[in-house]
């Protein structure tokens, strides 16, 4: 097998303006979508694997600041010696003793590290020539587990624990394989930004018709600077212009209970899960 090794690192600070109105909630009233990326460039194997955290802003150039100071001990690693044990090394990135004041579980230093992860990953899967699911699914579980950073849940799961779990739940890998070849279902964000008003939630939602979305996610939250509708009038409009029967539930991304006045102007409409960032 080839060694493919990590001889360049680049990072880029890409920002994409949004028409007005798009990507708002009630907290971010004039969102710029923006990507702190990470590329991990193997010269000799010709290939690169990329990675990014999403931000909104102006804090988009902290997040490019802390990768390229967290990525600078990677340079030179072979991709599958760095892989074989990635939970170490990410607990060792996270405890920069020099960036670990600013949080390594939280705010810039996650966000980095989230690109730095993925620019890894993305690079590994390359080397092997085979995409990133068929990549993890071929592992053993104590490979799996070398490389999760389970310090932050040990005393309820370790990697004993996680091995173990792994083992028990493979019979039945089957049984869920069918997702492989039908996808999971979409979800269609341009219905429930904040800022819309009846005429564009009407026009996104026959568009996303269209195209097959059968679901949709309302933004909620408290009113930002800008005049709003009220949470639960804000979702019950949505629910009103949209015809789709899904909705995929976005609270409040400051204030909890504020969360439970988009919920209940939701039901009885089945939900899923929430997710930390949207599709697009």
């Amino acid at each position: 097998m080839a060694c493919y090794s990590i001889d360049r690192i680049t990072v880029s600070d890409l920002r994409y303006p949004l028409p007005a109105g798009a990507g708002s909630d009630a907290v971010h009233t004039e969102p710029e979508y923006c990507l702190a990326v990470t590329q991990l460039i193997s010269v000799g194997g010709n290939i690169c694997g990329t990675g990014f955290a999403l931000t909104l802003g102006e804090g988009n150039r902290l997040v490019c600041e802390a990768i390229e100071i967290l990525a600078r001990s990677l340079r030179g690693r072979p991709i599958d010696e760095l892989m074989a044990d990635f939970g170490r090394t990410v607990r060792q990135l996270a405890n920069d003793p020099v960036l670990r004041w600013l949080g390594p579980h939280k705010g810039v230093v996650h966000l980095a590290l989230a690109s730095i992860t993925n620019a890894c990953f993305d690079l590994w899967a390359k080397s092997r020539g085979v995409p990133l699911w068929r990549l993890l699914l071929d592992l053993e579980p104590k490979q799996l587990v070398a490389l999760l950073d389970l310090s932050y849940l040990d005393e309820l799961l370790d990697e004993n624990a996680a091995m173990e779990l792994l083992r028990q739940e493979a019979p039945a890998r089957t049984e869920r394989s069918a997702i492989l070849r039908e996808g999971y279902p979409g979800y269609d964000t341009s219905v429930g930004w904040m800022a819309y008003d009846d005429d564009k939630v009407s026009r996104a939602d026959a568009a996303g018709n269209r195209q097959g979305l059968q679901r949709i996610q309302a933004e909620g939250g408290l009113g930002g600077s800008q005049p709003r509708p009220a949470p639960r009038r804000h979702a019950a409009r949505v629910r009103r212009r949209a015809r789709r029967h899904h909705v995929r539930r976005q609270p409040a991304v400051d204030i909890a209970y504020r969360a439970r006045n988009v919920s209940r102007a939701l039901e009885p409409e089945p939900a899923v899960d929430r997710g930390a960032y949207p599709s697009r």
